[in-house]
C-alpha cells in the first residue's frame, strides 16, 4: 500500500443493454462515487447507429464539456462521418440549433439550458464524452404541472426519475433512447415546450462551439498523428478545460517531475481502440508524491485514471512493455495549461513555470507554442522551418 493509492482508480467494464446503437462494455469514471474527493465525471462511450440520446432540455449547476470524435484513434477526423443536432441557449425560449458534422467540443456553462441531443445520421462509430466539472452528476429539468405552472425537477446520483413518469425511478431500460417510442407514444412523451431560434447561431453560442483542428505533431513514431486536442483558452476564450486524445504505440519516457497550480489534472490510460477500450497490454511506471523528494512508484497495468490535485508532484511517466498501443488522455480542469518544475541554481532550489500563456515557438518568435514536437527532433541542415 502506498500513501497516494486513493488517487488511482482502475476502470470496471460496464455492460449496458440500451440497444445495438450503443457499444458495450462502456468505461465510465463516476467522479466522487469511484474516487472520493474527485471533482470530475466523464465517460468513454461509443455510439454505432443513429439515436435520439437526450430529448428534453436541462441544465447543470456546474460546467460541462461534450466531445464528439470519430471512434478510430488517433485519426478522429477521417473516421468521423455523422450529423448530430444539439440545442443550447440561456433560457428555454432562446434555444439555438447546432449542427455537428466534424470532430467538435462544446462548452456548456453553468445553468445553460441544453438538449435535445440527436445523433441523426451516422455511417461510422462516434466516440462521445460528456465531461462534467463536478464529482456528483446532477441535472435540473423543467416541467408543467397540472395547473399549467412550471416547476423544476432535480435529477442526480441521489434522484434519477423516469423521463416518462416522474413518479417512477429510472431503471436505465433505454426506452427513452428509442426514437420510435418517443415519436409515437404521445401519451408518455409530452409535446415539446421549448422554443428554438432559427437562422445563424448567435455570437455567444458560436463562442461555445469548437471544431477541433487535426494536429500533426512530430514527437516521434511512438506518437502517431493526427492528434485531437482541445487547448482550452487557446482554442476557446473563457474555457475551463484542457484535454487531449493521444495514442502511444511504443515505449517512451515522458516529463520531468512537476506539479500544477490551482486546478486538478486527471490522466487516463486506456486501450487505444475505443471499441475495445479494455484491451490493454502495457506496463507504466508512474511517479507521484506530496513533495519532490519523496516520490512513490505506482505500476499501472490496467485501464486507470489518476487524479492529481494542485501541488501534488508527479512524473516521470515511463511507458514500458508496450505490447499494444494505448490511449493517453491528460485532462486539466483549467483553460490555461501550466506546470511548475524545480531546478538547481547556485546550490539553491528555484522553481520554473511553463504554460500556455508564456510558452512561445522557438522557431517563430511571437507565436504561441503548440507542442508540435519539431524542436525536440533533430533539425536537418538547411531545413525549411
Amino acid at each position: 500500500m502506498n500513501k497516494l493509492d486513493h488517487l488511482f482508480y482502475e476502470f470496471i467494464p460496464q455492460e449496458t443493454h440500451w440497444g445495438d446503437w450503443c457499444h458495450s462494455p462502456q468505461a465510465y469514471f463516476r467522479g466522487d462515487a469511484d474516487m472520493p474527493g474527485a471533482n470530475m465525471s466523464v465517460g468513454f462511450q461509443v455510439f454505432k447507429a443513429p439515436v435520439f440520446l437526450e430529448r428534453e432540455p436541462h441544465f447543470h449547476r456546474e460546467e460541462e464539456y461534450l466531445v464528439f470524435l470519430g471512434a478510430k484513434l488517433p485519426d478522429a477526423f477521417s473516421s468521423f462521418d455523422a450529423e448530430i443536432e444539439f440545442f443550447m441557449g440561456p433560457t428555454l425560449d432562446q434555444m439555438e440549433r447546432i449542427v455537428i458534422t466534424k470532430p467538435t467540443i462544446i462548452r456548456i456553462p453553468p445553468c445553460m439550458w441544453h438538449c435535445p441531443l440527436d445523433f441523426k445520421r451516422m455511417t461510422k462509430p462516434i466516440l462521445f464524452q460528456a465531461a462534467l466539472m463536478h464529482g456528483k452528476f446532477g441535472l435540473i429539468k423543467s416541467r408543467k404541472t397540472r395547473d399549467g405552472k412550471s416547476e423544476y425537477i432535480y435529477c442526480g446520483d441521489e434522484a434519477h426519475p423516469c423521463v416518462f413518469n416522474a413518479d417512477d425511478s429510472c431503471t436505465m431500460c433505454g426506452k427513452c433512447f428509442d426514437r420510435d417510442a418517443i415519436l409515437t407514444d404521445r401519451e408518455k412523451a409530452p409535446v415539446p415546450y421549448w422554443t428554438v431560434k432559427t437562422g445563424e447561431l448567435s455570437d455567444s453560442i458560436k463562442g461555445l462551439v469548437c471544431e477541433l483542428p487535426a494536429e500533426n505533431t512530430k514527437w516521434g513514431d511512438w506518437c502517431p498523428t493526427p492528434q485531437a486536442y482541445f487547448r482550452g483558452e487557446t482554442y476557446m476564450p473563457g474555457a475551463n478545460y484542457h484535454v487531449g486524445f493521444q495514442i502511444f504505440t511504443a515505449a517512451n519516457d515522458m516529463e520531468e517531475s512537476h506539479f500544477h497550480q490551482g486546478a486538478d489534472e486527471y490522466i487516463f490510460f486506456m486501450g487505444a481502440d475505443p471499441m475495445n477500450i479494455f484491451d490493454f497490454d502495457a506496463e507504466i511506471d508512474f511517479y507521484i508524491g506530496t513533495d519532490r523528494d519523496h516520490m512513490e512508484l505506482h505500476k499501472i497495468t490496467r485501464p486507470t485514471v489518476v487524479r492529481l490535485p494542485p501541488t501534488v508532484w508527479h512524473s516521470p511517466i515511463l511507458f514500458r512493455n508496450m505490447k499494444k498501443p494505448l490511449l493517453f488522455q491528460a485532462a486539466f480542469l483549467a483553460g490555461c495549461w501550466g506546470t511548475i518544475y524545480r531546478v538547481r541554481e547556485n546550490d539553491h532550489s528555484a522553481y520554473v513555470y511553463i504554460g500556455d500563456n508564456v510558452r512561445f515557438c522557438k522557431f517563430k518568435p511571437g507565436e504561441k507554442c503548440t507542442i508540435c514536437g519539431k524542436c525536440e527532433a533533430p533539425i536537418p541542415a538547411g531545413a525549411d522551418l
